[in-house]
């Protein structure tokens, strides 16, 4: 029977997806509800909190049955008017993307009364739940979020061109279906195909996965996604953290660096809350050091102009070498130092050197473009590294007029094998990190007969580790973006947030 007194309706956010992300004014009004109009997407748990309530699904499926918006508006306003406590559940915010606003604007035409209990909205939220900043001071001050599905209603069509220009980031949602049509957009408008971005599927439920690519090539990598997809589109997506997601916690990361080398990734490694699990494929043998001894004479009496170092374990070797022949960095007073990567770079200043050349790129073809730069002719170089290293750079060194000397101040060799950590090995990894074509190999001889290896998805520190590991039968999956530690475990946080949670894909398995 109708009241004379409508009863007050409340349109809540139900925020992103997982139930704890609602707000406290949002569970206080479901505890109190007599009904519950609930989207599609809201999560079951929360549901629950109205106890009492009757719950009726008026979500709508895309492409598939949807009760009419007006058919809503009516509803809403026929329960107030019938003395029901009428709460309006709708996932992210309702005022964003949600038809919050023509649901309130519904409700006071007919003279009913309402409160707003806004939610976490999924454009920013789906963001956050892979690391993402959607405003950061290094790389955006402005945000636009832009739906992708236009739908029917009055709202003048979306100006792809002034959304490509603005700058900052572009977070697009219900965009996912007409996806490649928004590229086009975009792209014709002038923002570039290599523009970082990330698809979101899911956010923060228990099937969410992300996947980070340049815009051009992110429908393909993500091919297999269905929606709810959120985008983000810009250098944001660059500076991620996906070590973040909470998808990530229960994986099996396989770590195969040299024990003594290990602690600064593990460590790293372990704060996704992942299993970490230890199995050195390589270890550093000492060479014969009457050579290295005479090099080292040579070289504090200013026999070389240039001493190239290619790794943070030839740094160390030196430096061994240096304090047993009683000397110390004034041997290189006279001399310049060109080191490949910022870990050498940073071994090095850890001993009072700062090197002259370390190129952007950390490839010894990088390197000998950079020392190519100069006129060579006649220059006296010492190329300092492992046994058995790349032949590309003294080779380009000496075709530049270089005289090229190499000293050799280590050896890599297989260790034997950890009996417990092949077990782990044996009964699954998530991934493994490679972190040159020495742990690669190391790798492939310890799990030959025990698993093949293009079973084992790989993330490797950089393309020439990449390239081996691809030789070799690894399926690679990642390679680090900054060829150093921190790049290679940001490169295995994305991998792993690509894929769903750990904990579902297990039960999915029983």
């Amino acid at each position: 029977m109708a009241t004379n007194e409508p009863r007050t309706v409340f349109i809540v956010g139900a925020g992103p997806g997982d139930p704890r992300l609602i707000t406290v004014a949002g569970v206080e009004a479901l505890q109190t509800a007599d009904v519950v109009l609930h989207d599609r997407l809201v999560s079951p748990a929360l549901l629950k909190l109205a106890e009492q309530a009757e719950l009726i699904d008026v979500g709508k499926t895309p492409g598939g049955p949807s009760m009419p918006q007006e058919r809503i508006n009516s509803l809403m306003i026929e329960l107030s008017l019938n003395g029901r406590r009428v709460i309006r559940l709708k996932g992210g915010d309702p005022f964003v993307f949600g038809r919050g606003g023509e649901e309130a604007s519904a409700l006071a035409e007919a003279g009913i009364p309402m409160q707003i209990v806004p939610g976490v909205s999924s454009a920013f939220a789906a963001a956050a739940s892979v690391g993402i900043a959607v405003t950061d001071r290094r790389a955006a001050s402005v945000v636009t979020v832009v739906t992708g599905s236009e739908g029917d209603g009055d709202a003048p069509p979306i100006d792809w061109s002034a959304v490509a220009t603005v700058g900052g980031t572009i977070v697009v949602m219900m965009g996912w279906r007409g996806f490649d049509e928004i590229v086009e957009r975009l792209t014709e408008a002038g923002l570039s195909p290599d523009t970082s971005a990330a698809a979101i599927e899911r956010a923060w439920t228990g099937s969410q996965r992300a996947v980070f690519a340049p815009l051009g090539a992110l429908r393909e990598q993500a091919a297999d996604m269905q929606p709810p997809v959120t985008v983000v589109i810009g250098e944001v997506a660059g500076l991620a953290s996906p070590e973040v997601s909470w998808t990530i916690v229960g994986r099996r990361i396989l770590v195969t660096r040299a024990r003594a080398q290990m602690a600064p990734l593990v460590k790293r490694l372990r704060a996704f809350n992942a299993e970490v699990i230890e199995l050195p494929t390589i270890e550093i043998e000492p060479v014969d050091q009457v050579l290295i001894d005479a090099a080292l004479s040579r070289l504090a009496a200013g026999a070389f102009d240039i001493v190239c170092l290619t790794s943070v374990n030839g740094v160390r070797q030196l430096w061994d070498a240096l304090r047993r022949n009683q000397l110390d960095a004034r041997v290189f007073s006279d001399t310049r130092i060109a080191a490949i990567g910022s870990e050498t770079a940073r071994e090095l200043e850890r001993h009072g050197i700062r090197p002259d050349l370390v190129p952007d790129t950390f490839s010894s073809a990088a390197l000998a473009s950079l020392l190519t730069e100069q006129d060579l002719r006649g220059r006296r170089i010492l190329l300092a590294r492992a046994a058995g290293g790349n032949p590309l750079l003294a080779d380009r060194l000496s075709s530049a007029g270089a005289v090229v000397e190499e000293l050799t101040l280590y050896r890599v060799s297989t260790p034997p094998a950890d009996a417990e950590a092949l077990r782990e090995l044996e009964r699954g990894v998530d991934v493994v990190t490679l972190t040159s074509p020495s742990t690669a190999a190391g790798l492939a001889s310890m799990a030959l007969g025990r698993v093949d290896l293009d079973s084992l998805h790989a993330v490797c520190i950089g393309p020439v580790t990449a390239e081996a590991a691809g030789r070799l039968g690894f399926q690679v999956v990642g390679i680090a973006r900054r060829y150093t530690i921190a790049g290679l475990a940001e490169a295995v946080g994305r991998y792993l947030s690509s894929l769903p949670p750990a904990a579902e894909e297990s039960a999915d398995s029983q």
